[in-house]
């Protein structure tokens, strides 16, 4: 019963984690449901009944106090100037996110630590199902062919055409962080190779994305690990394992399946070259955007970084004005540079608070990266470096995007567990969250 429970749990929080891709496919390619926001918040509602607890509001485990006093505190900040200091209307959409992200706030408070394997399990399996459904929906799309991007193409009216390729690059992302954690932790053969064939599986999702973000955020976790976890005496352990009986059957495996995939799918593999020069001449459109400086004769204006660009103008603009103490109001601006928005409509509080707690976050997932003192938590701080690249590349700092892992975090990041796999009685009882 207690594993059930764990189970209903775990799902309610992954819907919330990552449950976009899974909107997407039950909304635009099943075609089940409305196509609307209508079909979004039911779906949350599902995954916030599936989170409730018996004990609602009896018992309550403590999150990193100071992830949640920083967080939390901006969320009041952002909510204040919504209602108070708004000059562009207060949709129900808006207000639908303040309540789903703090309803999903309150309902981590009562996950018990124990859970975090249960929960890691549940991140690998439903974003390796979500995965799949991208398969299937770009195999059934007519209007979707080898060299476009990747995503899940909405079937509302005039909504942006392709779909949103960074939620799946993000997907992919997440199943690739989840198996590599999985896969250091576990011992079979079968599913280590399972494992490593599923992260395999996820880069070519996130290439397919095309998503610039993402091939960074893969690079600042790769850049973290050889930085504060890899070790020269690594290799000369990592080359005599592979004598050993049980590795000499993956190593084989592994080769055998991928000589096998090349030599039936031989297109492929130049597909994803061709994703790749495609990547490499967005790269230097948008340094020539950034910098004026052309390093290719084929470079162009990028127009996202041209945004952004502008948007920075607006920073400076309000750093020395007035707005600097108070900002500019809920969503006057929109830069596209969540760190830098943060500022410019909230002033020198809201962007402390904002800043703040991501540096925190930071300093938390750098010294898990060192410790690795659980999976849940080693796969929490590599998401978020992943995920840092947006603070200065895409989104807005009001983003559920943002919010929701923000509160996966805020809840399992950085804080003291149990040694026990199930904590005693009084290890459970009402303790304060700040």
């Amino acid at each position: 019963m207690q594993n059930f429970t764990y189970l209903r749990y775990s799902l309610g929080i992954m819907m919330m984690f990552n449950g976009f891709p899974l909107i997407f496919f039950i909304r635009d390619t099943l075609k089940i449901g409305p196509a609307s926001s209508v079909f979004t918040a039911a779906f949350m509602i599902l995954a916030l009944l599936l989170m409730t607890p018996t004990h609602l509001f009896k018992r309550l485990y403590k999150p990193n106090p100071i992830l949640f006093n920083l967080g939390v505190g901006f969320l009041f900040i952002a909510f204040y100037y919504f209602w108070f200091i708004n000059a562009s209307g207060k949709p129900v959409a808006d207000i639908g996110n303040f309540v789903f992200t703090g309803a999903f706030i309150v309902l981590l408070l009562h996950m018990p630590n124990d859970i975090r394997d249960t929960l890691l399990i549940m991140i690998f399996l439903v974003s390796l199902f979500a995965n799949l459904t991208l398969v299937y929906s770009l195999l059934t799309d007519p209007n979707w062919t080898p060299g476009m991007r990747a995503a899940v193409n909405f079937s509302n009216e005039e909504a942006q055409p392709g779909g949103n390729p960074h939620i799946t690059a993000r997907n992919g992302v997440i199943c690739l962080v989840s198996a590599m954690v999985l896969l250091s932790q576990t011992k079979g053969v079968l599913t280590k190779i399972f494992l490593f064939f599923c992260a395999l599986f996820s880069i070519g999702v996130v290439i397919l994305s095309l998503a610039k973000s993402s091939y960074l955020g893969i690079g600042l976790m790769i850049g973290a690990y050889l930085i504060f976890k890899f070790k020269s005496r690594n290799i000369l352990t990592a080359i005599g394992g592979l004598f050993k009986f049980s590795n000499l059957l993956i190593l084989v495996a592994i080769l055998i399946g991928i000589n096998y995939f090349l030599s039936r799918y031989g297109d492929i593999y130049y597909l994803v070259m061709g994703y790749w020069d495609v990547f490499e001449n967005r790269i230097m459109d948008v340094i020539f955007t950034s910098t004026g400086l052309r390093l290719t004769e084929t470079a162009d204006v990028d127009h996202s970084a041209m945004g952004r660009v502008s948007g920075f103008g607006t920073f400076v603009e309000t750093f020395y004005s007035w707005h600097a103490f108070l900002g500019r109001g809920y969503k006057y601006e929109y830069l596209d540079v969540p760190i830098l928005e943060s500022f410019v409509n909230h002033g020198i509080i809201g962007f402390i608070f904002f800043a703040a707690f991501n540096i925190f976050l930071f300093i938390f997932a750098i010294r898990e990266v060192k410790r690795s003192t659980n999976t849940l938590s080693t796969f929490l701080a590599y998401f978020f470096i992943s995920m840092s690249i947006l603070l200065a590349t895409g989104g807005r700092p009001y983003d559920v995007t943002f919010w929701f892992p923000y509160a996966v975090m805020i809840r399992f990041l950085g804080i003291n567990y149990s040694s026990e796999p199930h904590p005693a009685p009084e290890e459970k009882q009402l303790s304060p969250a700040i």
